[in-house]
């Protein structure tokens, strides 16, 4: 990967340039504590964000989108289907650590097995990604954040066009590194600069200084995955998650890496339909249900453990060479149960460690 150096007051004229021939979505600051991504126009430009902490709805909806229109049908006399295509070049500015691992994450589920989804693909393949490395320990970086725990943060290895990092000296460098040929033809203009080996160990220690800001220092996935595969987590832990799940679906919608859709079709008008895939959520009570109305997971407690199976199973980890989390944090700060990921490896860890213990001879 090459590296060169760009100074704070020239990232909107990367921005700009990017703009050119795409469609730029950056970070936005809101009211408080809130931030969204939004569309960059001439009007709001000089608003985006550099540090903020990450906004609750995950850009995942610019490659996987919430609501997506998949084709028409009109019955005009004679039934006829139209595809719909409309996939403009996205980039997608200042996307987080975390997020960029959930888009990658996303990517093997729909692009890295025998079937493709040509819906994704069409929508991946024109999307452009600048990641924007954790640094701000006052604003980037919530209490709530445990990407080291996941591998995905606070710098992502790969994954991404171009990477973004405040050195956070006087001089207000920022040191950019190419992630593909399309990134580092960015390099040609004139705002970037050459980096020299005190500009990478400044970024050395930076890093250094950042991983000690995390408070959720340690997340017992290994001892999850453990219990959870061999099916050594007793039926009355999963109830007890249950009882505490709210079934609001929020987990789902806001996790980068949760790929679960549904399909329907909708009356548009007299004699036309379209079909839509929107965004699922195995909390919710109809994720199972049958079209003859059995529902095999009617539970809670089972959808529950399907949920953390799905995320945490060693089957679909060496199936997608990954966990289905990257720790961003999100589905703590929306859980009213207290439900979010580090707080069940843990419940799992030490409700199936205190069995272990107390059945040993």
């Amino acid at each position: 990967m090459k590296g060169r150096l760009i100074h704070k007051d020239d990232i909107i004229r990367l921005v700009d340039l990017l703009r050119k021939d795409r469609r730029v979505i950056a970070p936005f600051e809101g009211k408080g504590r809130d931030s969204y991504f939004d569309e960059v126009t001439d009007a709001n430009r000089g608003a985006v964000a550099l540090h903020l902490p990450n906004p609750y709805y995950p850009p995942k909806r610019y490659v996987l989108p919430h609501i997506q229109k998949l084709f028409h049908i009109s019955d005009g006399g004679r039934p006829s289907v139209l595809e719909i295509r409309d996939e403009p070049q996205v980039a997608v500015f200042g996307i987080r650590s975390c997020d960029l691992e959930g888009i990658f994450h996303l990517d093997r589920f729909y692009l890295g097995n025998t079937f493709k989804d040509n819906y994704y693909e069409a929508l991946r393949s024109r999307l452009f990604l600048v990641n924007m490395v954790c640094t701000d320990t006052e604003r980037d970086i919530e209490d709530d954040c445990f990407c080291v725990c996941a591998d995905a943060g606070p710098a992502a290895r790969n994954h991404f066009d171009l990477q973004l990092m405040d050195l956070h000296d006087a001089s207000g460098e920022f040191i950019a590194v190419a992630g593909s040929p399309a990134g580092e033809a960015l390099f040609s203009q004139t705002f970037f600069h050459k980096a020299g080996p005190e500009h990478v160990a400044r970024r050395q220690n930076v890093l250094e200084e950042v991983r000690k800001r995390f408070k959720i220092a340690t997340s017992w996935y290994s001892a999850a995955t453990k219990f959870i595969t061999q099916g050594g987590i007793k039926d009355s832990t999963w109830k007890h998650i249950g009882d505490r799940c709210l079934e609001c679906g929020g987990c789902s919608y806001v996790c980068p890496a949760c790929s679960c859709f549904t399909v329907t079709d909708r009356k548009t008008g007299p004699g036309t339909w379209e079909r839509v895939r929107m965004w699922d959520a195995c909390a919710l009570s109809g994720f199972t249900r049958m079209a003859g109305g059995h529902n095999p997971r009617k539970a809670v407690h089972d959808r529950r453990n399907r949920r953390f199976f799905r995320k945490l199973g060693h089957m679909f980890i060496q199936k997608e060479f990954a966990m289905a989390c990257v720790g961003c944090g999100r589905c703590v700060r929306v859980c009213h149960g207290d439900v979010g990921m580090p707080t069940v490896v843990e419940i799992l860890r030490r409700e199936t460690s205190t069995t272990e213990a107390t059945e040993r001879p």
